[in-house]
């Protein structure tokens, strides 16, 4: 089971690289005001670089697939540090409580989405499913 979710992060990751990498320039050009379902605090107002969104990509699937408390704190800071809006908080937290992405949590999917639309809004050429 292990090692399924392990090549499935490899997949994910390449799969990401390869989305931020093909498309020259990130998301410069979406406004701020576009997504309307977040609220970004402070000067958060451009989107970040390929290789931020690389990182931030690569926090998601690392709390999900964590297997200790702190690795999972040490991830949900990470995105933290991007002043997800509350749900997002709340959802991030979710993950850290269950360490991880739990086979039988009935919120996993909806809190999954959560986070991954936050990030699909914030880093539109990442591929966050």
């Amino acid at each position: 089971m292990r090692r399924k979710l392990f090549m499935l992060t490899g997949v994910v990751a390449t799969a990401v690289l390869i989305a931020g990498c093909s498309s020259g320039k990130s998301g410069s050009s979406q406004t701020p005001s576009s997504s309307s379902s977040v609220t970004q605090t402070g000067s958060a107002a451009q989107a970040p670089d390929a290789s931020t969104c690389l990182d931030i990509s690569f926090a998601k699937d690392s709390l999900m697939l964590s297997t200790k408390r702190e690795d999972a704190r040490k991830n949900a800071d990470i995105l933290e540090k991007y002043n997800p809006p509350d749900n997002v908080k709340a959802a991030i937290e979710h993950f850290v409580n269950t360490v991880g992405a739990a086979p039988g949590d009935p919120d996993r999917e909806a809190n999954d989405h959560l986070i991954a639309n936050w990030l699909k809004q914030m880093c539109p050429n990442v591929n966050t499913y």
